[in-house]
């Protein structure tokens, strides 16, 4: 018998039992029975079984299933990735934006998995400190993990609104194949699973936890920043999401109906408000942090010192040197800019996705089937290009593997590799040394500081402050702050030992003035393409855009430069979104009794 590939997914988690140890052991192996045979009697007695389960939702979020689909859907649509395997006709189809329901890459089922581990968390948790099961387990240990646990799941359900925009929120855990079978559900509006996940989190965020004890534990599990960080994108995403409200109606597009038109713009705003202010909280307390360090430090250059941001920065201006930014953030790991960070140590678990699509680690020099985009790295000529990485920026050399520069595509080298040298700060192209790592152990940064940093300037510029004001001055200076660290070489104007040709006007404390809200976002789009490239955002970023313009034309043609034929299939605001799985429309499709309609986009598809 068939059954939904949803809820089949889900009800694993019913005979879940983890062996010991927190998520980065090599013990933390997953023993699955049969789900029709639940052994579940013996479970849930005390808090070490609330470890164990909570431990096996990292492990999920940290798995290929769960990773993989995050690249493909946020980052290989994009336009930071070539394809260059033309036999892997799944990813020709993806880049070209014909999306066939029947690709694996759109079953859902790895991030539902969490999402009911999750869920049977905090219903069993709950029970067992009403019912003192573990008298030891109290109260106050319980909320601390209770929202953790609730900030990965908002986190699991991210990502599918982020992808598929409405999907079914379920918020009881499944316990057999008995009700997998029989708990099919419809879509919800992922405007309106926002808003829930953002009540639920408001609600509990300052019981999270600040300090597990360890700097792995800190970077590797949602603590009360990871949960800001997350709210902050969140309400970013639905104050996009809850424009042109009437036009997304009528086209046929789901909307928050509790509001209407002038209601949903409002409430747009306020969005965009909490987004700022999430984003504040996280930078400002991170800076503390920061402040406290430089004083314990028994020689500081006064530069540290006097920068407003809390950022990793190299020093020297004119020679080559290690690139200290991304050896700290991506090479030695949990950097002092990490917020939440998946944890791989390379051997009891091990990140796979990088080497999957993009380059294998040590032995092997060669491309798989994606590589970077060559508009993104053709731009070397200047210092300050509007789309793709400048002379002096080091993000070039740790990108793509530029010893390949004669080949006609270059394979991506972010976080495959372990370090990173460059030869010359005032024109990368001079090359570097990067070191490929021996082991697939790279962490999966989720949140670390430019997320955040970005987040809070695109929400300034989205509440469309007048120009000249302080406001319009710190987003420029939140995006300009990154640009900067990354391009040690320039200076900003008046500087006496500087070439003119790396004097550069967007260095300047005026730089904002007289320019206005859409240069401001065209800035932090620009900078966010270089800061995370093959990150898994691209994607999402122009879909972001789409949803507060109400339209894909700009997005596809300006920011994309896509072609043609994509820029026509795409069209429709639902184009930007993934089809739902074939295995889940056979059980759970309005066409066989159940409650999914098919993305309208690729429904063609799904009749053929």
């Amino acid at each position: 018998m068939k059954t939904n590939r949803l809820y089949k997914k889900l009800c694993l988690a019913g005979g879940l039992l983890v062996t010991a140890g927190a998520f980065t052991s090599c013990e933390d192996y997953l023993t699955i029975y049969p789900t029709d045979k639940i052994v579940e009697a013996d479970f849930w007695k005390d808090k070490n079984d609330v470890d164990n389960m909570r431990a096996a939702v990292y492990y999920q979020m940290a798995s290929a299933g769960v990773t993989e689909r995050i690249l493909t859907w946020g980052e290989l649509r994009s336009d930071n990735m070539l394809l260059v395997d033309m036999s892997k006709t799944d990813y020709l189809y993806l880049q070209d934006a014909i999306l066939m329901p029947t690709n694996g890459s759109f079953d859902w089922s790895p991030f539902y998995k969490g999402i009911n581990y999750c869920n049977k968390i905090l219903e069993n948790g709950e029970k067992m400190v009403q019912t003192k099961v573990d008298p030891s387990f109290t109260q106050g240990e319980w909320l601390p993990i209770k929202a953790e646990v609730m900030a990965m799941r908002a986190l699991n359900y991210f990502y599918l609104v982020r992808a598929y925009r409405d999907v079914p929120y379920v918020e009881k855990c499944v316990n057999s194949d008995n009700e997998a079978r029989n708990a099919r559900h419809s879509a919800t509006p992922g405007v309106v699973i926002l808003d829930s996940l953002i009540t639920s989190l408001e609600g509990i965020k300052d019981k999270a936890a600040t300090n597990f004890g360890s700097t792995s534990e800190n970077k590797g599990r949602m603590t009360k920043l990871g949960i800001r960080a997350l709210l902050a994108d969140m309400y970013l995403w639905r104050g996009c999401m809850l424009g042109y409200y009437n036009a997304k109606k009528a086209a046929g597009y789901s909307v928050d109906t509790v509001l209407g038109g002038a209601a949903s713009d409002q409430q747009a705003v306020v969005c965009f408000q909490k987004a700022v202010e999430h984003s504040s909280y996280v930078i400002n307390y991170m800076d503390s942090l920061y402040r406290d360090e430089l004083e314990k430090s028994f020689y500081v250059d006064k530069e540290l010192k006097e920068q407003p941001y809390p950022l990793i920065r190299m020093t020297g201006r004119f020679t080559g040197g290690s690139d200290e930014v991304y050896n700290q953030i991506w090479g030695r790991k949990n950097s002092s800019e990490s917020i939440f960070d998946l944890q791989y140590d390379g051997s009891s678990l091990s990140n796979t996705a990088y080497a999957t699509y993009f380059k294998d680690y040590a032995g092997d020099n060669s491309n798989k089937f994606m590589a970077g985009n060559t508009a993104l790295f053709t731009t070397v000529s200047t210092i300050n290009p509007a789309k793709g990485f400048g002379k002096t920026d080091m993000r070039f050399l740790n990108a793509i593997d530029f010893e390949k520069l004669s080949q006609t595509t270059w394979p991506v080298l972010k976080n495959l590799i372990e370090s990173s040298t460059v030869n010359n700060f005032q024109d990368v192209t001079l090359g570097g040394i990067t070191e490929i790592r021996n082991s697939k152990n790279a962490n999966w940064p989720v949140y670390r500081l430019a997320d955040v940093m970005l987040i809070k300037a695109e929400a300034i510029a989205r509440l469309k402050p007048a120009n000249n004001t302080p406001e319009m001055k710190e987003g420029f200076m939140l995006v300009n702050e990154l640009f900067a660290r990354q391009n040690p070489a320039l200076a900003k104007t008046g500087t006496s030992d500087v070439e003119p040709e790396y004097i550069c006007t967007r260095l300047d404390s005026t730089y904002y003035r007289d320019k206005n809200h859409s240069a401001l976002l065209t800035l932090v789009y620009q900078e966010r393409q270089r800061e995370f490239f093959a990150e898994g955002k691209r994607w999402f970023d122009l879909v972001r855009q789409a949803e507060a313009t109400n339209s894909t034309e700009s997005v596809l043609a300006d920011m994309m430069g896509a072609k043609k034929a994509v820029q026509t299939r795409l069209r429709s605001l639902s184009g930007m979104y993934c089809p739902i799985y074939s295995e889940e429309m056979k059980v759970n499709g309005v066409e066989n009794g159940g409650y999914l309609k098919q993305n309208e986009t690729w429904d063609r598809y799904t009749k053929n």
